[in-house]
């Protein structure tokens, strides 16, 4: 094997490793610096044979190197991709300012923000009952996660019932944080002892019984629905507000009334006692009160109620988790350790509200099965 003048010419010490240079020089007998000189065919090889070595050293550190480039990229972007990527995040409240929304939304933002490790900040959108808020987050608003909805049940229901602009599929829940159920109440010297003297009175009088309720609200709506399961007939006395209801079953302008057991229990005490809950689980605030479903077991009743209760959840624009599913997953780990703090629930035993968070399917499942009761009774609503 030989070369094209069997002369082997070094111009560039300073590429190779000096050990390497230092074993090249002595294979062939090469001072730097000094003139090319003619080689044997068997220094040449081992010249030659040298730098390839020398060559496949270098290929292996640069190899090495580059590898370990790549690998530092990688860990530098799994890093980031467990970082929330925008620089704020705004949490709209589609309603007044002072209302329980409001309150929860704000209690919840500085713990929010030190999980994520970026200002949280709370923008109120209010009006159309929470529809006009709705829609321009909608309409307006990034699809990166950087604006999320803190929203109010049954006011969201009742802006796509009332064709609002919005659909329940335009948005993803990224969970539900507070819940209070709907409730059947009756003055506490009332002479109801139980759901079902309450029904049988009810039937015996035909029209004659006056109830209280509110407007296009779950109070209205479970109303419907307890009187159409039992086929019963009352009159209804429709209120603007929980202070107007409560105080009209306190006076007993009313014999009985529809309302969430945390406004009823907060306004008036034990001025009122309730003889149903219309949801599955027990209440924190009362856990002895009957459930309606399973008073129906007790009578011997095929009938089964939804669940009815005021809720609050976290929303965010549906394009969301398809786009950014890492980063939906940091957020919904985060709002979950929001939730579940100390601070954030004990800030809610202060208010006399039941905080408890519910993740995304849970909270899916549970809002839409209570968005299908309310579009079954639309008509109320409208």
């Amino acid at each position: 094997m030989g070369i094209d003048k069997s002369v082997f010419i070094i111009n560039n010490p300073e590429t190779f490793l000096s050990l390497e240079w230092k074993h090249l020089m002595r294979a062939i007998n090469v001072n730097v610096g000094g003139k090319p000189r003619e080689v044997s065919e068997k220094k040449e090889k081992g010249a030659i044979n040298m730098l390839l070595r020398g060559r496949m050293m270098i290929s292996i550190v640069m190899s090495l190197f580059l590898v370990a480039c790549a690998d530092s990229e990688e860990t530098d972007a799994d890093a980031e991709d467990q970082e929330w990527h925008t620089d704020e995040l705004t949490l709209v409240v589609p309603y007044d300012t002072g209302g329980s929304a409001d309150r929860q939304a704000r209690a919840l933002a500085p713990v929010l923000e030190e999980e994520l490790d970026v200002p949280v900040l709370v923008e109120n959108r209010e009006g159309g009952a929470g529809a006009t808020g709705t829609m321009a987050h909608l309409q307006n608003d990034p699809d990166d996660g950087s604006y999320i909805i803190y929203q109010s049940h049954p006011h969201f229901d009742s802006g796509i019932v009332r064709e609002a602009g919005f659909e329940f599929d335009d948005f993803d829940f990224l969970g539900k944080t507070h819940e209070s159920p709907i409730t059947l109440f009756v003055n506490s010297d009332s002479e109801y002892d139980d759901f079902e003297s309450l029904i049988n009175t009810v039937e015996s009088n035909p029209g004659e019984i006056n109830y209280g309720m509110m407007p296009s609200s779950w109070s209205d709506i479970t109303a419907h629905v307890f009187l159409d399961e039992f086929n019963l007939d009352a009159r209804g006395v429709p209120f603007d507000g929980g202070g107007p209801l409560r105080t009209a079953l306190v006076s007993e302008e009313t014999e009985f009334t529809f309302s969430d057991i945390e406004g009823m229990l907060a306004g008036v005490g034990d001025d009122a006692r309730g003889l149903v809950v219309f949801v599955s689980e027990p209440s924190d605030h009362d856990p002895d009160m009957p459930l309606a479903n399973d008073l129906m077991d007790e009578m011997g009743l095929d009938i089964e109620f939804p669940d009815m209760a005021n809720m609050r959840s976290i929303q965010v624009k549906s394009d969301f988790r398809e786009q950014h599913p890492e980063q939906w997953d940091i957020l919904v780990e985060a709002l979950e350790n929001a939730a579940t703090s100390d601070e954030f629930i004990e800030w809610g035993e202060t208010q006399d509200m039941n905080i408890t968070w519910s993740g995304p399917e849970e909270a899916h499942d549970q809002l839409e099965e209570a968005h299908e009761v309310i579009l079954e009774y639309a008509d109320v609503i409208e």
